[in-house]
């Protein structure tokens, strides 16, 4: 039995690309990667996919193949489900693994599983470019090309030590949902904050256009963007820069500020969780127990 460790992944902006076929599907854009990661182990069970405890009956047909003969993926999450920090891609790269390694028998190549789990988040509504950066690691990538691995493009970038702190907001949206309602907003905007990226491609660009990217699209309304600027206003000496993404707040700080950064920004989220750090790695895999 072996445990699949896989780091979570928070863009701060991005294009969606809508090729012909899953394979050419993807986006454009630049992310974060993040640990501690989730974790999924492969065991006995009934339940096709469960994740903090919570069954997922009718999640792809691949994990109803692999129920059928008894396995159940089983895994933790730091973040919730569906919050914006990638734990779907997390979750389709160990139904990936898990599929390949019981059909074949032995470990399964990592570019063969970013393929089989970037299909399985296009045709479950996922994200568009999280699994190639959750393959790869950084800490913060920048996406030159859509697709999976071996397809897509993804580059690791130069950055400082920092470390990461996520608000849970109120407003919950799934992906599918957000994808659909703010089209046109990343259309017209993500172009424009991508290309500012690759003039600058380093972390404090990222997260001012990140921030720029936010509140354009519209997951950061005036309101939230002034109660925030208040309850950090006391930490600007920490604090290198913030932004929203989905259900997200997404804080980036100096090492060590992590608990007053959660204080501060409990004032404007439905509550915060304990800090990450970046994570340089992609997902691996090692023995359980």
């Amino acid at each position: 039995m072996v445990a699949i460790q896989v780091p979570l992944n928070v863009s701060g902006f991005w294009i969606p690309q809508r090729g012909e076929t899953w394979e050419t599907t993807g986006s454009l854009g630049a992310s974060l990667t993040i640990e501690p990661p989730a974790v999924f182990r492969v065991t006995r069970g009934s339940c096709p996919v469960l994740i903090n405890g919570t069954c997922i009956e009718d999640y792809h047909s691949i994990a109803r193949e692999l129920a059928l003969a008894g396995l159940s993926v089983c895994g933790t999450s730091p973040v919730p489900l569906g919050v914006g920090s990638a734990v779907s891609g997390a979750l389709a790269i160990a139904l990936a693994y898990a599929y390949l390694y019981t059909k074949e028998g032995g470990e399964a190549d990592a570019t063969r599983v970013g393929v089989l789990a970037h299909r399985i988040e296009i045709e479950t509504g996922g994200g568009l470019g999280d699994i190639i950066c959750q393959v790869l690691g950084g800490g913060l990538l920048l996406r030159r090309k859509p697709g999976p691995p071996g397809v897509g493009e993804a580059i690791p970038l130069p950055t400082e030590d920092v470390e990461v702190t996520l608000g849970v907001l109120e407003n919950r949206i799934t992906t599918r949902e957000m994808l659909q309602r703010y089209a046109e907003k990343f259309a017209d905007v993500g172009p424009r904050v991508y290309g500012e990226f690759l003039a600058k491609p380093d972390l404090r660009n990222f997260l001012r256009l990140s921030r720029e990217f936010s509140i354009a699209v519209g997951f950061m309304r005036q309101e939230m963007l002034e109660r925030l600027e208040a309850s950090l206003r006391d930490l600007q000496g920490e604090v290198i820069g913030y932004f929203a993404k989905k259900s997200l707040l997404v804080v980036v700080h100096r090492p060590g500020a992590g608990l007053a950064v959660r204080r501060a920004i409990e004032r404007v989220c439905s509550y915060s969780l304990p800090s990450f750090k970046l994570a340089k790695q992609g997902f691996t895999v090692a023995p359980w127990g």
